[in-house]
C-alpha cells in the first residue's frame, strides 16, 4: 500500500479561513479518488497558520483494468441494405476507438442496439493524483484573496512551498511561483531551516520534532490540558469559549499557555469591557474565581516554547494594561455627558448614502414602534417605555467606548442608561433590541423591547431594499439575512399575529414620507416577501417541520407566519392518517379539475339548476365557506367534514357533463373548494408514502 502527501506552505493565514479551506481541500481530494475508484484506507488532515496538508494512506498502485460494455446506435440504423455496418455504426466505432469487427447486436429494454466491449487499462494512482493536484490547490475558495509580486495568481496568502509526495518520490507540480519538492518547514523561530521528508508517512512526526504540531485537534487538546493544569495550581476557573479557542488554536504551531496579571483596580470597569478587551482584542481567556467573579488574571497562548516565558507574559501584561487604561478613560469621559448629547451627535452620522442620517433612522424606528404599539394594543405605560427605548436604542454608538470597542454596542448603552437613571426596562431594552443577533439567539421577553427590535430590523431591510442592496449568494455585507431571520424569529417566538407584508409596507411608507422619495412600494414589498419566505422556510426546517408541509404552508394565500406555524403543529398528528390522506386527495382533485378547466369556470353558481342530490349536498357544505372569515381553529375540522361529501360527489356525479349549465355549476363548486383551502395551505404539495 502507498501513501500520498500534499502540503501547501504559505505565509500566515487568517485564523478563520484555515479549517474551512482544509475541509475543502480534503473534500476535493476525496471526490477525485471516488470518481477514479481509488479506495483510501485512511485520510488525515493537518493545518497550522502556515500550512494546509492532506495525507492519504492505503492507496493501491493503479486502477483496476476494466472491460466496458458501450451502447451504440439502434440496430435498425446500424446496418445498410447489404448487411454492412452503416455510417452510424462506423462513427460509433471511430469515436470509441473500437474495431468494427468487435461490434455486436444486443437487446436493451426490449429493443436491439449495437454494443461493443472495450478494455480500459487502469491508470497509475500517482498519475491521477499528480494530474489533479493543481486544480485542488487553485480551486480553494477564500473570502479574500491577494496578488503578490509579478504573479497573476490570486490566493489567500503567498504560497512559499509545495510538498507533493508519493511515498518517498516527489510528484512534479509547478505553479507560477513555486515547484513541488520534498521539503517542509518547522516552526518559524524555533527551527528556521527547511526539513527534508524521506517518506510521506513521516510527515507529522518530523514536524513535531521541529516544533510544529500539525494536527489541529492535538494543538487544541494541548491548550486545554495546559489551561487545566493552571486551574488546578491556582484554584481558579477559565472559560474556554469555543470560537476563541478555535481562533487561538489556529494562530499557533507550538502552543504554550501563559498566565498574566493586571491591576485589580481595573475590575471596577464593567465586566463586559474587561472581557471584550481581553478576548476580542488580545485573544486572551478571562479568569474567574469559584463564584464566577472576574479576577485580575488572564490566560494567553504563546506560539513557541517556554523559553523566557516570564518575559513574554510581562509583555502581554503591558499590552492589556494599556488597553484597559484606554477603556477606563473612555468610560469616565462618556459619563460626563447626558444621553441626549450622544443622540444629538447622530445628526452628523450618515446611515446610508441617499437615505439620511442615523438620527433620521432613529426617528423611523420610533414611528414604526408607535405603529406596532398601536397594532398590538399596548397600554399607555408600555407604549411610553417602548418609545423611550426606540429613542435611546442607538445613542451609545456615539460614545467613545463603543467607538473603540464596537462589540460593546448595546452593552454600554444599557450600562450608561442605568447610570443616568433610566428605568430597568428601558436600560435593558437598549441592549436587547439587537436580539436575536444570530440563529438560536434568545429573543427579548418584554413586548416593549420586542417591538423596538422588530422596528429596528424592519427599517434596516426597507432602507437597504429601497436602494436595491440585496444579498447575493456570496455577499451579504449588511447582514440582511440575519435581520430578516430575526424578524421571523421575533414574530414566531413572541407569538405575534403580525403580517410581514403589512410591516414591510409600513416601514417603506415611513421611509418614503421622511425622505421625500418616490418609491415603487408594491415592487419592493414583493422583493422583500420573496426574501422573507426563505427565512421562514429556514425557521420551519429548524423546527423539524416536514419539507412538504413547509412547501404547502408557504403557498397559502392568507395565513400569517404565526398561523402557519400553528397549522403545521395541528397537522403534525394527522399527516399519516388515512382520513387526512383522503381529505387531501379530495381537495387536490377539486383543485386540479377547476384549474384545468379554468376558462369554463363561471363567476357564480345558479343554485336553482343544481340537479343531482350529491352536488346539492356538497354545495350546502361549501357555500358557507365562501362567506366565512379565515378560521384556523376549524380548518381541519371542516376538511374532515368535506372529505366524504366531496368523495361521494366525485363517485356519483360527472363534473364534465355534456350539459353546459351542469358542467359550469360543478366546476364552480370545485373551484370554491380549492380557493377556500388555498387560503390556508396548498395541499397539492403534501407527499404521502406509497402503499406497498
Amino acid at each position: 500500500m502507498n501513501t500520498f502527501l500534499l502540503e501547501i506552505g504559505l505565509e500566515e493565514m487568517p485564523a478563520d479561513v484555515i479549517l474551512p479551506a482544509l475541509k475543502q481541500l480534503a473534500e476535493k481530494i476525496q471526490a477525485t479518488c471516488e470518481q477514479n475508484k481509488l479506495e483510501i484506507q485512511k485520510i488525515d488532515t493537518f493545518s497550522t497558520p502556515r500550512r494546509l496538508a492532506v495525507l492519504l494512506d492505503g492507496l493501491i498502485e493503479k486502477q483496476d483494468d476494466q472491460v466496458l460494455e458501450i451502447k451504440g446506435p439502434p440496430a435498425n440504423i446500424a446496418k445498410d441494405e447489404n448487411g454492412e455496418w452503416s455510417k452510424a455504426a462506423q462513427g460509433f466505432a471511430k469515436k470509441n476507438q473500437i474495431d468494427l469487427s468487435t461490434l455486436f447486436i444486443q437487446d436493451f429494454n426490449g429493443k436491439d442496439f449495437v454494443f461493443a466491449r472495450k478494455e480500459v487499462i487502469g491508470k497509475l494512482t500517482r498519475q491521477i493524483l499528480e494530474e489533479n493536484a493543481t486544480e485542488w490547490i487553485t480551486g480553494l475558495y477564500f473570502p479574500k484573496n491577494m496578488r503578490w509580486g509579478r504573479y497573476k495568481m490570486k490566493y489567500v496568502r503567498p504560497i512559499r512551498w509545495l510538498t507533493l509526495l508519493w511515498n518517498g518520490d516527489v510528484l512534479p507540480l509547478e505553479l507560477e511561483m513555486v515547484k513541488s519538492g520534498n521539503l517542509t518547514y518547522g516552526h518559524r523561530f524555533l527551527h528556521t531551516e527547511p526539513v527534508e521528508i524521506p517518506h510521506a508517512q513521516q510527515y507529522s512526526d518530523l514536524l513535531h520534532e521541529h516544533h510544529v504540531v500539525a494536527d489541529y485537534e492535538k494543538r487544541r487538546s494541548m491548550i486545554i490540558e495546559q489551561v487545566q493544569e493552571l486551574e488546578k495550581t491556582h484554584q481558579f476557573s477559565v472559560v474556554l469559549e469555543d470560537h476563541l479557542l478555535e481562533e487561538v488554536t489556529n494562530l499557533v504551531e507550538w502552543p504554550t499557555v501563559l498566565l498574566g496579571n493586571f491591576e485589580k483596580d481595573f475590575l471596577s470597569l464593567p465586566v463586559e469591557v474587561l472581557v471584550t478587551a481581553m478576548a476580542k482584542h488580545q485573544r486572551y481567556f478571562p479568569v474567574y474565581d469559584q463564584n464566577q467573579s472576574l479576577l485580575s488574571h488572564f490566560i494567553t497562548v504563546r506560539n513557541g516554547d517556554s523559553h523566557c516565558a516570564d518575559v513574554v507574559a510581562q509583555g502581554n501584561e503591558k499590552v492589556i494594561r494599556a488597553r484597559l487604561n484606554d477603556a477606563r478613560f473612555f468610560y469616565q469621559e462618556d459619563q460626563k455627558h447626558e444621553l441626549d448629547f450622544f443622540n444629538a451627535q447622530a445628526q452628523r452620522v450618515v446611515f446610508f448614502q441617499k437615505r439620511g442620517s442615523l438620527a433620521q433612522r432613529i426617528e423611523r424606528i420610533q414611528s414604526l414602534s408607535q405603529y406596532l404599539a398601536t397594532l398590538l394594543q399596548l397600554d399607555e405605560q408600555q407604549t411610553e417605555d417602548a418609545l423611550r427605548i426606540a429613542k435611546l436604542c442607538k445613542f451609545d454608538l456615539q460614545t467613545q467606548m463603543v467607538y473603540e470597542f464596537p462589540a460593546l454596542q448595546g452593552v454600554m448603552g444599557e450600562c450608561y442608561a442605568r447610570l443616568k437613571g433610566e428605568n430597568e426596562l428601558v436600560s435593558q431594552g437598549v441592549r436587547e433590541h439587537y436580539h436575536p443577533r444570530y440563529v438560536q439567539d434568545s429573543v427579548p421577553q418584554n413586548i416593549e423591547i420586542v417591538i423596538v427590535a422588530l422596528a429596528e430590523k424592519l427599517d434596516m431591510l426597507a432602507t437597504a431594499f429601497s436602494l436595491n442592496i440585496v444579498p447575493t449568494g456570496s455577499a451579504d455585507p449588511y447582514a440582511l439575512r440575519r435581520m430578516a431571520q430575526g424578524v421571523v424569529q421575533l414574530i414566531l417566538e413572541a407569538k405575534l399575529m403580525l403580517s410581514i407584508h403589512d410591516l414591510n409596507t409600513k416601514a417603506l411608507e415611513i421611509l418614503e414620507a421622511q425622505q421625500n422619495l418616490n418609491l415603487d412600494i408594491p415592487k419592493i414589498v414583493e422583493e422583500l416577501a420573496q426574501f422573507f419566505v426563505l427565512r421562514q422556510r429556514f425557521f420551519m426546517q429548524e423546527a423539524k417541520i416536514r419539507y412538504d408541509v413547509i412547501d404547502a404552508l408557504l403557498q397559502g394565500k392568507e395565513l400569517l407566519p404565526l398561523q402557519q406555524m400553528q397549522l403545521a403543529e395541528a397537522l403534525h398528528e394527522h399527516l399519516e392518517s388515512p382520513v387526512f390522506k383522503r381529505a387531501v386527495e379530495a381537495i387536490v382533485r377539486a383543485g386540479n379539475i377547476s384549474r384545468k378547466e379554468h376558462a369554463s369556470v363561471p363567476d357564480s353558481i345558479d343554485e336553482n339548476t343544481l340537479s343531482e342530490s350529491e352536488e346539492k349536498e356538497l354545495w350546502k357544505v361549501v357555500k358557507p365557506l365562501s362567506l366565512s372569515k379565515l378560521d384556523l381553529d376549524h380548518y381541519l375540522q371542516t376538511l374532515f367534514v368535506l372529505e366524504p361529501v366531496i368523495t361521494k360527489f366525485f363517485d356519483k356525479v360527472l363534473v364534465m357533463d355534456k350539459d353546459m349549465i351542469n358542467r359550469q355549476n360543478r366546476l364552480f363548486i370545485c373551484q370554491s373548494i380549492a380557493s377556500w383551502s388555498l387560503l390556508y395551505i396548498d395541499l397539492s404539495n403534501i407527499v404521502f408514502a406509497k402503499e406497498s
